[in-house]
């Protein structure tokens, strides 16, 4: 959804894409302790097509069996996480509002900012060769998120602590179906052992032995970030802002 702000914001390499509200209040306590209603996402599939074959690549030399098969993110969902958020109607313009501000609170350039997947790594490990995510992204994240990130920290949206990590999900167990009580983790080192899936992330099979590992993924411009509403799809399969 574009809006005049949008492209001002666009005009210095840099654009903002989310619903067009305008007023609100800042989130309450409830409302940062609730369960995540939407995401910061940096898309890369919508304007880096390259990305999404090598992404569909990946998938297609996979050989997983159902229910694992459902673990997999689709190539029409490529995109970095860069904060998860839990908003209510009341907090939802606020929110909007802080994002439209955004380029009046960086250094933006006439450059759009670039990222880099070089890390392919685990989230939410189990033990030494099960985790429930598996991601890749870049080792070093550019300066610009981690400003966005930190703004969205200061004003309660963004709850979590730990420092800044830049991923695009390729599996997640809560992906899975038909549903479990728990989300259950998978074997990443029997997926990542299979013949060609490491190819697809420009490493020999033979450099393989634990992760993080340094892949060659190739460096794409960000050129927006989107609000997007957690589970919500368009016709296609890619997540709504």
């Amino acid at each position: 959804m574009g809006t005049r702000r949008d492209k001002d914001a666009a005009a210095f390499g840099f654009g903002i894409e989310c619903p067009a509200i305008r007023s609100g209040s800042r989130p309450s306590f409830q409302t940062m302790m609730a369960r995540p209603t939407h995401f910061l996402s940096i898309p890369l599939g919508q304007v880096h097509p390259t990305l999404c074959s090598r992404i569909a690549d990946f998938r297609a030399a996979l050989s997983l069996p159902p229910p694992n098969s459902t673990l997999l993110a689709g190539p029409q969902r490529v995109h970095l996480t860069l904060g998860v958020i839990a908003l209510t109607p009341e907090s939802l313009p606020t929110d909007i509002d802080l994002l439209y501000r955004l380029p009046t609170l960086l250094p933006l350039t006439t450059a759009p900012p670039t990222v880099t997947l070089d890390t392919l790594d685990v989230l939410r490990r189990e033990s030494r060769r099960r985790a429930h995510v598996l991601w890749v992204g870049p080792s070093q994240p550019e300066p610009l998120f981690s400003q966005i990130y930190q703004i969205f920290r200061d004003e309660g949206f963004i709850t979590d602590t730990r420092p800044l990590k830049l991923h695009m999900t390729l599996m997640n167990s809560t992906y899975r179906r038909p549903r479990t009580r728990r989300p259950r983790a998978f074997e990443y080192d029997s997926i990542l052992r299979q013949a060609r899936v490491l190819g697809c992330f420009g490493v020999q099979e033979s450099k393989y032995a634990e992760l993080p590992m340094s892949v060659s993924m190739g460096s794409y411009d960000a050129p927006r970030v989107h609000l997007c509403e957690m589970t919500s799809w368009d016709t296609d399969g890619a997540y709504v802002s």
